[in-house]
């Protein structure tokens, strides 16, 4: 059965079962992973897959459902399910099937130059990674991993208000982690890109991106433990923004599992920090133009000049909030309900340069790397405890590398204690970005 048909006799035999509102959501992805080592295919993996959901209001509820099939069959059992879920949900939040907004804005996230490509010529690229890697520097020993990855996805919402958009989106992302052995020391770098054409996809500068990183961690020492003032660069602050985004997640937040409830107004950062959430930013690997709800998307600031403007929210969180959607609904598959979800979330770039930031620190700390963010961050109440490595900064320069050192600290705590920003903002192989930050202290524990 033709998409179209399935659709419109799902809608029509939805509105004789009784419903009256009902929506559906539908993706169609493919996605091609080549992972290389030693310069042979480890692993081919092609997906593709489709699948539909369905969600509909039935007695003042939402059910949800979804099928990977569309025949007659499935539309029968995505309404009984849908009915049935709603039947058993207990709580009294109001959602909503939407009408849609009067424009749209077009967001540019499919790229020509990426239909139609030849496996062959991505395993070549990849294969080329490991060899730049070998003919850049002799100290390479191993990797860590290499591969190359493909993405092509459409989707699209439609419901019985008359809402139709879909959209598209296709992505080539590349890496290399070479490890170098120095000394009879390892010491590992990774090097990436996201690109727009296979021509964009440079093997030597993603060689020298990987290989310059693990250089940076030779002769590695430890530090006295103390508190230090801070330089976090610009991957790290990413790491930390992505691990506590969810203190914006305005459904968290009027379930009170987030700080920040009622906070709107309140001074929560340095007047230094601006976090934006841009669904609209150009190139961003989160560009859309609507949310999963179908409300158009726009630029917001969460964070103005320190002050907390708004949290994220769908239509659920917003009518209770009694404001409009910020575009937040999204999905995390078509299976998912809607939640609350961030789309380019970003710290605003400042005007000094990281060198310049370095030589105002004059001594402290540059914190490059963070790890165990899983077990080591608590974004409900902020605090963090996270092994991490960088540099000493000593008389303004970058003096040695540092490692085995423990930053802790609180992401709430940190956002006020940040006195500079940065101009030097970074999106590695992420929708979140930020600028290097420097923090007036923070505490490290070393030797």
């Amino acid at each position: 059965m033709e998409f179209k048909e399935f659709k419109e006799k799902l809608f029509k035999k939805a509105k004789k079962s009784g419903l009256d509102e009902f929506e559906i959501y539908y993706q169609d992805k493919e996605s091609l992973s080549i992972n290389i080592y030693k310069e042979e295919v480890e692993k081919y993996n092609l997906n593709k897959s489709f699948g539909v959901s369905f969600r509909a209001k039935y007695k003042e509820r939402m059910g949800y459902s979804y099928t990977e099939i569309i025949d007659e069959d499935s539309i029968d059992m995505l309404i009984k399910n849908a009915k049935q879920g709603a039947e058993f949900i207990e709580d009294d939040d109001i959602q909503f099937i939407y009408e849609g907004d009067k424009s749209y804005e077009v967001v540019e996230n499919y790229y020509k130059a990426l239909e139609n490509i030849d496996p062959e010529k991505l395993i070549e690229l990849a294969i080329e990674m490991e060899r730049e890697c070998k003919k850049q520097s002799d100290k390479v020993d191993n990797f860590g991993g290499c591969g190359i990855s493909y993405v092509n996805s459409s989707y699209g919402i439609m419901n019985s208000k008359g809402l139709d958009l879909g959209d598209k989106l296709n992505l080539l992302t590349a890496y290399v982690v070479p490890i170098l052995d120095i000394d009879s020391k390892k010491y590992d770098g990774f090097g990436y890109a996201t690109a727009k054409s296979l021509e964009e996809v440079k093997p030597e500068k993603i060689a020298s991106m990987g290989i310059e990183e693990a250089m940076k961690k030779v002769n590695a020492k430890q530090i006295e433990s103390s508190k230090y003032k801070t330089i976090i660069n610009n991957e790290a602050m990413v790491s930390i923004l992505q691990s506590f985004w969810s203190v914006f997640d305005a459904d968290l937040a009027q379930k009170g599992i987030s700080l920040l409830k009622g906070k709107e107004g309140d001074i929560i950062a340095s007047n230094k920090v601006n976090i934006i959430d841009n669904p609209l930013l150009k190139d961003g690997l989160a560009s859309v133009g609507f949310d999963d709800e179908g409300v158009a998307t726009f630029k917001k600031s969460l964070v103005e000049k320190g002050e907390l403007k708004t949290l994220l929210h769908n239509l659920k969180t917003a009518y209770k909030a009694g404001i409009k959607s910020t575009g937040s609904g999204f999905k995390s598959s078509y299976a998912s309900p809607v939640s609350v979800g961030p789309s380019n979330l970003y710290i605003e770039k400042g005007e000094k340069t990281l060198d310049e930031a370095i030589k105002e620190v004059n001594n402290g700390l540059l914190v490059t790397e963070f790890s165990g963010l899983h077990s080591g961050a608590n974004s409900i109440t902020g605090e963090f405890s996270l092994a991490a490595r960088g540099f000493k900064i000593t008389d303004g320069k970058i003096d040695h590398p540092v490692e085995q050192i423990t930053v802790a600290g609180n992401f709430f705590t940190l956002l006020k204690d940040i006195e500079e920003v940065c101009d030097d903002i970074k999106f590695p192989m992420s929708s979140f970005g930020s600028p290097s930050v420097v923090v007036k202290e923070l505490s490290i524990a070393g030797k």
